[in-house]
């Protein structure tokens, strides 16, 4: 499993930094004023997916509300539905079977798995979406709210309303 960081010109450090994430899964490496956040899921490096975005994300879907339970299908603090979570791996609590019938219910009420459920979808299904060459928490919450086929604007919905008010800085004035 090896990673390149050429774009932040650590070429020796970057072999540190994969062993790490081997290990940890998450980090945060602070070097001469520049913040690198990383997070690994099922080992593989997900670029501006960091804690930041995760709460937006959560907070544009339901306020967080880890009691808001089901409604229509979509289920748990990030508003999951069934076939994302299968998209994303049918994650489980721990102990649990993912072919019981309350599997993804419960994952998904769940906040820690469900977190896990978003970051595996944007794993596998993550793009840029705006075209602005950087693919960040903007495209994020299009593929999220969209599903992993859409890319269009959300700009009227009240998911962009809500997303708006937590937006991670770093995308700020790249949505279109």
């Amino acid at each position: 499993m090896f990673y390149r960081f050429s774009t932040f010109g650590y070429s020796l450090f970057s072999l540190f930094v994969i062993r790490f994430v081997e290990r940890v899964g998450y980090f945060v490496i602070d070097v001469a004023d520049v913040v690198v956040v990383v997070v690994v899921v099922a080992g593989r490096y997900v670029s501006n997916l960091n804690g930041n975005c995760m709460r937006c994300l959560c907070y544009a879907s339901t306020l967080c509300n880890v009691s808001v339970g089901c409604s229509r299908g979509y289920c748990g603090p990030y508003y999951l539905y069934r076939d994302y979570w299968k998209d994303a791996g049918q994650l489980v609590i721990p102990d649990d079977d993912p072919d019981r019938d309350q599997a993804f219910v419960d994952c998904a009420s769940n906040l820690e798995c469900a977190q896990k459920v978003v970051e595996n979808y944007m794993v596998k299904w993550g793009r840029d979406c705006n075209k602005d060459g950087v693919t960040d928490c903007d495209d994020y919450a299009r593929i999220h709210f969209n599903g992993r086929e859409d890319c269009s604007a959300i700009d009227n919905t009240n998911f962009w309303r809500r997303y708006e008010t937590c937006r991670p800085s770093s995308s700020r004035g790249k949505f279109n």
